[in-house]
């Protein structure tokens, strides 16, 4: 534990360092360097939002063709057929979250960041990515279930036609998703990284491989991939009851492949950063991620009518009305409380003091930050005084020993 916490302290050092290192080559920047690296950033980030947009195009294209072709009966699709167009939007998004970030960890490169601020975008883009995939895949579901043509929508709101049970195949995209996430992390494991090691360690002598290297072990696309994952999970859970266990084993099963990956295929990345920055950072990502969760679920439940050939929900015309109904059955002072909560009374006085409670911890995340500033530079300070006086010491004995001679 004590060598875990002293490599833990000499990493946080590298990183202090480098981030100074970083302040002080920005500070020395000239003009004509600054407008140069500010126009390759945005040339960069326009690429960024092209590849983005692509993607996006490609996923909501991928949801129409496959969603249009489920009209032909399946007696008349060969095997292959039918199995690529039940799977293309879940394949389709599949590839995109794998090519994205490698795309996005070369640009990031020529963007001449500090190493955590660019661990933080290169995570905040493919975060970006990846969520707003499922968002494309799921609004992209509900536009088709609430399309009408040729009075389809007349008796039950939606396509009835097409879609019987809605909430079934939302529920069947969102199980696609995890299974294929869980196939493509195996498959590079297996086929990708430990090809990768045996070539790189026993071909040494191959020039390609060498150029090729050992495999890092990348934070952001891991962290990436835990919430990719828990953010399905969370959107997929009332459609599929049954996707939190398929998520959980999932999780244990991604753990242990890693762990194996990590300690037999990887090294460490060169690029370090303060885990405690990142941390809450990573917290702050899978927010966002319940978050976007939420938004398209409230949707479902409260704007699209509930489906009528299935599920427990065939009697209400929205998923959301069970709530007011289930209200009603109880006794008097419980009917009472739930109303007050809910009222507008408690709930404007419960939101300024939580925003008061926001304000108080901002304000004391602040002062604290201002704190890390002064010690960090004291501790710049003392660094300064301690070469200083070393090499004054150095500088004093080589004249002693001059002197002896």
């Amino acid at each position: 534990m004590a060598d875990l916490r002293h490599s833990s302290l000499r990493y946080e050092l590298r990183a202090d360092l480098e981030e100074e290192r970083i302040r002080q080559k920005i500070a020395e920047r000239t003009s004509e360097e600054t407008i140069r690296i500010y126009s390759l950033r945005l040339f960069l980030n326009c690429i960024v939002l092209t590849v983005l947009g692509a993607c996006f195009y490609a996923i909501y294209r991928a949801t129409i063709f496959s969603q249009e072709h489920m009209k032909k009966e399946i007696d008349k699709m060969v095997f292959g057929e039918n199995l690529l167009i039940l799977y293309l939007p879940s394949i389709v998004i599949t590839l995109a979250n794998f090519i994205t970030p490698i795309i996005f960890a070369k640009i990031i490169h020529y963007e001449d960041y500090s190493p955590g601020f660019e661990i933080r975008l290169t995570i905040l883009r493919c975060v970006f990515m990846r969520l707003a995939t499922i968002c494309v895949l799921v609004f992209t579901l509900g536009s088709e279930i609430t399309s009408c043509d040729n009075y389809s929508c007349e008796l039950c709101g939606y396509n009835q036609k097409l879609y019987p049970c809605w909430e079934t195949q939302v529920g069947q995209e969102m199980y696609k998703l995890m299974i294929f996430d869980l196939i493509i992390i195996l498959a590079v494991t297996l086929f990708v990284d430990f090809p990768r090691k045996f070539l790189v360690t026993y071909c040494s002598s191959w020039k390609l491989f060498r150029c090729w290297g050992q495999q890092e072990f990348a934070i952001p696309d891991n962290v990436l991939g835990i919430v990719y994952g828990q953010t399905i999970c969370w959107m997929g859970a009332f459609f599929s009851p049954l996707l939190p266990a398929v998520a959980t084993l999932k999780f244990i099963i991604i753990f242990y492949v890693k762990e194996i990956s990590l300690l037999y295929t990887c090294r460490p990345s060169p690029r370090q950063f303060r885990a405690s920055n990142s941390n809450f950072f990573f917290l702050l990502v899978l927010l966002i991620g319940l978050c976007l969760a939420i938004i398209p679920l409230t949707i479902s439940m409260t704007r699209i009518p509930s489906s009528k050939a299935c599920g427990p929900f065939t009697n209400f015309n929205t998923t959301w009305e069970v709530v007011p109904k289930m209200v009603s059955t109880f006794p008097s002072s419980l009917q009472s409380l739930v109303h007050g909560i809910t009222s507008e009374a408690f709930a404007v006085p419960f939101f300024m003091i939580i925003c008061l409670v926001m304000f108080y911890f901002i304000a004391l995340a602040g002062a604290h930050q201002r704190v890390v500033v002064q010690l960090r530079e004291q501790l710049s300070l003392e660094s300064r005084d301690k070469r200083y006086l070393i090499q004054k010491l150095t500088e004093a004995q080589r004249d002693m020993r001059n002197r002896l001679d």
